[in-house]
């Protein structure tokens, strides 16, 4: 449940329930102070897109708590917020402050604010002294997980400011990205924005590395996300991918994936590739001899099984990859559930290191729920 400072996209069908996020968050928050939803006063467009609940948490709760510290003393003022003072952002259970660090060179540091909500979720601000008066600028409303690191972009931006949210259910993590300017955080650039090309993995670690003199690098690695072959978010099945993305003045864009061998590698690129027709592609993909069961193999006579024997992969199916029962013999199995029946498929792989296809077989059995196969 996440509500960010300007309208975001979503990665992959297992975030589409964000888009309902913000409307569930505004009306609980708009209830527990005692609003009432008022056509004049409040457009239903800007409770949709979350627009009105920040003004309800600094208006009501942050800034009059602000407006008491007349100091730049940290101390102070986590006495004001009644709040605690950590040292890691997933340190305490309450209201709590962490240092940044002086993040736009004023000589101050900015902090960063983790504010309880109605609902079991935390909303983020950075606060930042100007000399007078603590400033809060809204970073991200509705996170549940998050990690905070300061990174470095390019002369433009003294110091870039992320926060990495981590999705629940899919373990996934999402870098968001702000400028520190004027004792202001403004944002850069959000992973989940319609217009980005950050792909999430499972069980994510996302992380940024400095490089000397060049703006820090974000390494994401976790499990794929195959669109083929699908598995489950928090499962074992799949295979490891080490994504790496560059800062190319206004986002963070891809520069190279590397994907880690395995048996469901295998078998996604060859269903990928017979997805798109490619039998060249699949065929380098097989032990020739072995899957076809001939002693003279040939690529004409391989598209011609696929043909006449596995039209399925050349259909428009997603293909499932569940986890498997502890102790089946059949570890790498995977599925094609239709609606009067479900398709196992059996693939038997190469022990040479490759782990190319030396054969396949399928299986058919009634339709049923479950994801497991014994």
């Amino acid at each position: 449940m996440t509500i960010r400072s300007q309208n975001g996209g979503l990665r992959g069908a297992h975030l589409v329930a964000r888009r309902a996020a913000p409307v569930l968050l505004a009306l609980l928050l708009l209830a527990s102070y005692g609003f009432s939803q008022d056509d004049d006063d409040l457009p239903p467009e800007e409770l949709a897109a979350g627009q009105a609940l920040p003004d309800l948490i600094l208006t009501q709760q942050i800034a009059p708590l602000l407006e008491r510290v007349a100091t730049g003393n940290v101390a102070a003022l986590a006495g004001a917020l009644q709040a605690e003072v950590i040292q890691h952002a997933s340190s305490g259970k309450g209201n709590a402050l962490l240092s940044l660090g002086d993040l736009d060179g004023d000589g101050a540091p900015e902090m960063l604010l983790r504010w309880a909500l109605p609902v079991p979720a935390w909303g983020l601000y950075l606060l930042s002294w100007d000399g007078m008066h603590w400033k809060a600028s809204r970073l991200v409303v509705g996170v549940e997980d998050f990690a905070v690191s300061m990174i470095n972009l390019e002369p433009s931006v003294a110091r870039g400011l992320a926060i990495i949210v981590s999705d629940t259910p899919s373990q996934a993590a999402y870098p968001i990205v702000f400028e520190v300017k004027d004792h202001a955080a403004s944002l850069l650039w959000d992973a989940e924005a319609d217009d980005s090309r950050y792909q999430p993995l499972f069980q994510a670690q996302v992380s940024f590395t400095g490089r000397s003199g060049a703006p820090a690098e974000l390494i994401a690695t976790g499990r794929a996300d195959p669109g083929l072959l699908q598995v489950q978010p928090r499962g074992k099945r799949g295979f490891q991918a080490r994504a790496v993305y560059n800062w190319n003045g206004q986002a963070f864009v891809p520069s190279k994936v590397d994907y880690s061998d395995s048996p469901d590698y295998t078998v996604y690129r060859f269903i990928a590739a017979l997805h798109l027709h490619d039998y060249r592609g699949a065929y380098a993909l097989v032990a020739p001899a072995k899957f076809l069961g001939t002693d003279s193999p040939s690529l004409d006579a391989f598209r011609q099984a696929i043909q006449n024997n596995w039209p399925e992969f050349l259909e428009d199916h997603v293909f499932e990859a569940p986890e498997i029962a502890a102790g089946a013999t059949d570890p790498y199995a995977f599925l094609l559930v239709e609606s009067d029946r479900r398709l196992v498929y059996h693939p038997i792989f190469s022990a040479d290191g490759k782990l190319l296809l030396v054969g396949l077989s399928r299986s058919q059995e009634a339709s049923r729920s479950g994801d497991q196969i014994r």
